[in-house]
């Protein structure tokens, strides 16, 4: 089965059908910042939020220039004008659909009551599957699941799903613990697991923690805005004391942070932690009589760039799996 791995369309979304077409791939899995929005978000955005939208669109420079000057109320008339929050009220509408499934997180950036709808149910798009933490899909030989949002650890983390405002989301604990759980529920041992992830496991440990907690093979990530799909394990770059340290620290900082803003939720907090700290002890053999953690040696990470950018197309079969990075 052939997966296009894309992320960050930023609701240039036509790129997704583009592409998946010119590889003949049997699904999508994006990795954030798609462009949940409507054509009601521009008025929720915040003024940094809107005027980013200003910066990052491709219109002249001396057309975003003079939108910027506007005030508030005329620039979300000329942005709405140009569509600046990209084409995703076309699918909301049933105007546009993707060709083949399409299996996306939410982003940082992106409307939070937009994404309320998708994950209550409230509203649908044909072919587009939304993971959290209460849903993972089984894809022909793989589960796909993921949590979408930063990583913001302290007070935001220790906030209760969904959290995010003014086009921003982030994850919390519960949502991460959530995701553990249900895919300890529902996955199947023998499928391949892909762990789908805004924030990159590289930059941050733990979300590398809640790869390796879930039994991950492969993780899929976005976010960074890197000039090349970055393809790497842990056993690639670092020694497995490094690695298990890497890891450690990174729950330890996490663990502090939001237990410094709990407050009367601390119990909880630690709880909720203690949970998803339980690193499975299962080891393969490396040779000459040195063992490993699996997750050391066998998952891998995939961090995307920008749609516009490059993508990966990853195969899997029953004889194992075949992972190629494009640039565009």
């Amino acid at each position: 089965m052939r997966f296009l791995l894309i992320s960050d369309t930023h609701g240039r979304l036509g790129v997704i059908d583009e592409l998946a077409d010119r590889v003949r791939s049997d699904a999508v899995v994006h990795a954030g910042d798609l462009g949940f929005f409507d054509d009601g978000s521009f008025e929720r955005l915040s003024d940094r939020e809107l005027r980013l939208h200003v910066v990052h669109s491709d219109l002249p420079r001396t057309e975003r220039d003079r939108i910027l000057a506007l005030s508030r109320n005329d620039m979300i008339r000329t942005a709405r004008e140009h569509r600046l929050l990209g084409a995703f009220q076309s699918f909301l509408e049933g105007i546009e659909s993707f060709h083949v499934p399409v299996y996306a997180i939410w982003g940082n950036h992106e409307d939070k009551d937009v994404v309320e709808r998708l994950f209550h149910g409230d509203v649908t798009v044909t072919n587009l599957h939304i993971l959290h933490q209460r849903h993972g899909c089984r894809v022909g030989p793989a589960i796909i699941y993921g949590l979408g949002g930063n990583v913001l650890p302290g007070s935001k983390m220790v906030q209760r799903p969904i959290a995010g405002g003014g086009g921003k989301m982030w994850s919390t604990l519960s949502q991460f613990s959530d995701l553990v759980e249900t895919v300890e529920t529902d996955a199947d041992p023998a499928m391949v697991r892909i762990f789908v992830s805004h924030v990159s496991p590289g930059k941050e440990p733990f979300v590398e923690l809640i790869g390796v907690r879930t039994g991950a093979d492969f993780t899929v990530s976005g976010h960074m805005g890197a000039p090349a799909s970055m393809v790497w394990n842990p056993f690639a770059v670092s020694t497995i004391e490094e690695a298990e340290k890497r890891l450690r620290e990174g729950f330890d900082t996490v663990r502090k942070t939001c237990l410094d803003s709990a407050k009367t939720d601390a119990s909880w907090v630690v709880e909720t932690l203690d949970f998803i700290g339980r690193v499975p002890e299962d080891t393969i053999d490396l040779g000459k009589g040195v063992k490993a953690p699996r997750w050391y040696r066998r998952m891998t990470h995939i961090n995307l760039p920008d749609a516009h950018v490059g993508y990966a197309v990853l195969d899997i079969d029953k004889t194992g799996s075949k992972l190629q990075t494009f640039l565009k």
